[in-house]
């Protein structure tokens, strides 16, 4: 069975991550994704709170910049963590050799933190689909520039499915780098700010989770950039709700 992650929706800069996994957890969520969280105050107290909630985190995240100047303190900040997973969560090179640029940091910080017993994911938007450089798209100039071993996937299917792609077919080509996947929906697929919970707009939800458990993956991680009409509370618990429903979710 698929397990239920989320990330975003509460600022722990304004939340007690605390309470917040408290209630989460109480509706069904298994885990939060990025654990800066867990750096403030006594690391060993907070990783030993974390496991009495039966509670779990799974990654960390960090910008082009730190995996290019700062990776001793990325590795450091994930193995206190206790992590496997470190996002690299946003790229966008305005022509061919920024991009190759871009694809050979990440492949060279890929193979040190895999040195490290470390995965290097990096999570897509849409424009990773839309832009083309020599005739080729972004997202498959990084996939072709980098090796499978050293670059792994945070794979948003919502950005996917936005940015044209046959989200199914992708899912089946790069199933092997996939360590984590984000799940969000769009109500209008021609306007990339309509947000919505989980199952209720355009997006293949039910296909997807059945391919998330057919590719062996242990979690879904629900994201939602801003909420729609719904609270925040019934946005993350409708979105659960949706997983759950499918039979495949814990």
């Amino acid at each position: 069975m698929l397990k239920a992650a989320l990330i975003g929706f509460y600022d722990f800069r304004e939340s007690d991550p605390w309470e917040v996994i408290k209630k989460i957890s109480g509706w069904g969520y298994k885990a939060l994704e990025h654990g800066g969280f867990l750096l403030k105050g006594d690391v060993d107290e907070n990783l030993k709170k974390l496991s009495d909630m039966n509670f779990s985190v799974l990654s960390t995240s960090a910008d082009l910049d730190m995996f290019k100047n700062n990776l001793d303190e990325i590795i450091s900040n994930a193995k206190k963590i206790q992590v496997k997973n470190v996002i690299c969560f946003w790229s966008d090179p305005q022509d061919f050799e920024q991009a190759v640029e871009v694809a050979k940091v990440l492949d060279k910080a890929g193979e040190l933190l895999r040195k490290e017993g470390l995965f290097l994911c990096y999570h897509n938007h849409d424009h990773e689909f839309k832009k083309v450089f020599n005739g080729v798209k972004y997202f498959d100039l990084l996939m072709a520039e980098t090796s499978p071993d050293n670059l792994f996937l945070n794979l948003d299917v919502g950005w996917v499915t936005m940015g044209g792609e046959d989200t199914m077919e992708l899912i089946d080509r790069v199933r092997d780098r996939i360590k984590l996947l984000h799940f969000k929906d769009f109500y209008d697929l021609n306007n990339r700010e309509s947000f919505t919970a989980l199952g209720t707009g355009k997006v293949k939800i039910q296909d997807l989770i059945a391919k998330a458990a057919e590719i062996g993956l242990e979690y879904i991680t629900v994201e939602q950039d801003v909420v729609r009409n719904l609270s925040v509370d019934n946005t993350v618990l409708l979105s659960y709700l949706t997983l759950k429903e499918s039979g495949l979710v814990e």
